[in-house]
């Protein structure tokens, strides 16, 4: 196993800062965004809108104190995951799950900077690394921050970038351990997972090469109505606009345990296997998919979104 880079701590407590300062110099999906609807607002309220000024203020003090908040959050959190117990390094994930969630559902703007400053504090390794670990609650906690992490703001098409630095830290081999976990509280995890993260078109060829697809029919084929539809998802997410997936599924005989979903389960699991055939069988649009795309295509095919907290491990960690 990979040593873990522990950086200084002070990284963390300046990343993001560094992240929200950043941010005004970045593209129009960051802070020059906000500038550019406050410019349109003055073009229509007349130049030099005192209001206008005063609420652009107001926004970035807002911001920059949110950043120092999340700065405080995460600093804590890492000296926790580099340097504290086992017991207390899991009420450390479950705040970074927290405070993930909290700032996916504040703005596009907000999950960014929260995420580049675990990127830059170098949670990653640390929750790569627990993913692999031989506890299942860890495992479990893990997989579902880096759930939380590859999340991207709903209400846009773009893609917050964190899920490739995910992948790229080498997450996906453990995560596709855990689809053949004998918990199926992992299995569900992993599968969350790898299903956010494979909206980026170079994770989910790398999911795919990892060897994803055969646990994930295999779950799709003998679980419950419940990991059915997940696993259904997954697969569906991978074989979006990649034809060697699609080819693959379809030469280990994913269409025919389709074709048998399509007439039992529950009617979300027969509707979801219905249309996942039909897309399967359809053929793909000429020429490369550009990335905003790609991602509106996931999320339409997605039967149920699912929230990365929705379940919980006690159910299996007796198991």
């Amino acid at each position: 196993m990979r040593p873990i880079m522990r950086p200084p701590l002070l990284l963390v407590g300046v990343a993001l800062l560094l992240a929200y300062a950043a941010s005004a110099k970045e593209e129009p999906s960051s802070f020059e965004r906000l500038e550019d609807e406050i410019d349109d607002d003055e073009a229509e309220e007349g130049q030099g809108s005192q209001y206008a000024s005063e609420r652009a203020g107001d926004e970035m003090a807002a911001k920059a104190g949110m950043a120092r908040q999340y700065s405080d959050a995460l600093t804590d959190i890492m000296a926790v995951l580099l340097h504290g117990s086992d017991g207390s390094k899991e009420s450390a994930v479950e705040r970074l799950i927290e405070l993930a969630m909290d700032t996916g559902g504040t703005g596009h703007e907000q999950a960014r900077m929260f995420r580049s400053a675990v990127v830059a504090g170098g949670a990653l390794p640390v929750l790569i690394e627990e993913v692999g670990s031989l506890d299942m609650h860890r495992q479990y906690l893990a997989a579902t921050a880096l759930h939380a992490l590859s999340l991207d703001d709903p209400t846009t098409e773009l893609d917050n970038f964190h899920s490739l630095e995910i992948c790229q830290h080498g997450a996906i081999e453990p995560l596709v351990r855990l689809l053949s976990s004998e918990h199926e509280q992992l299995q569900v995890a992993a599968t969350g997972a790898l299903s956010q993260l494979a909206e980026n078109p170079l994770c989910q060829q790398m999911i795919a090469a990892a060897g994803a697809l055969e646990p994930l029919t295999k779950m799709a084929t003998y679980g419950s109505d419940y990991h059915k539809l997940g696993a259904l998802n997954a697969l569906e997410v991978l074989s979006l606009n990649n034809a060697a997936t699609r080819e693959q599924l379809v030469a280990s005989g994913t269409d025919k345990v389709l074709d048998g979903l399509s007439t039992m389960g529950s009617s979300l699991l027969r509707k979801e296997a219905g249309t996942f055939k039909s897309r399967l069988e359809a053929p793909l649009a000429d020429g490369k998919v550009a990335e905003g795309a790609h991602v509106k295509q996931v999320r339409c095919s997605r039967a149920a979104p699912e929230s990365p907290t929705a379940a919980h491990p006690s159910s299996s960690s007796s198991s």
